[in-house]
């Protein structure tokens, strides 16, 4: 499990940096952006759990289709992630991430997570 989240760590800050780079973000050093993606990537691991759980729920008690829990899922992705991503770059001085190109890195970083569980969870 310890060996499954690292590797989860290592792919992050990889696409992390190359979607900071490509957005154009201002940075001191690449310690500065790996310590911004770790740290929120430690912070939405349990924003992730706590969607999942929170569409099985609603799932449970009615009866939602598939895109009512994807709306779902990215309405709570999006707007945890975007209050995470905001406090980090508030408290790193290293580190300085323009509002328009937060709500971009948000998005790009849905699109990977949303791509990458499809290919999990759909290769036969």
């Amino acid at each position: 499990m310890i060996i499954m989240l690292a590797f989860e760590v290592i792919i992050y800050s990889i696409v992390g940096m190359g979607f900071l780079s490509f957005l154009g973000f201002t940075y001191k050093s690449y310690l500065s952006i790996l310590i911004f993606l770790v740290i929120c990537y430690i912070m939405l691991l349990p924003l992730k759990y706590y969607s999942t759980t929170l569409i099985a729920i609603f799932s449970s008690k009615s009866n939602i289709s598939y895109f009512q829990q994807r709306v779902i899922h990215f309405i709570l992705y999006t707007s945890f992630s975007s209050l995470i991503v905001g406090c980090v770059d508030y408290f790193l001085n290293n580190i300085s991430i323009p509002p328009g190109n937060q709500v971009l890195f948000i998005l790009l970083c849905y699109l990977f997570e949303t791509y990458s569980d499809s290919l999990i969870l759909y290769k036969k």
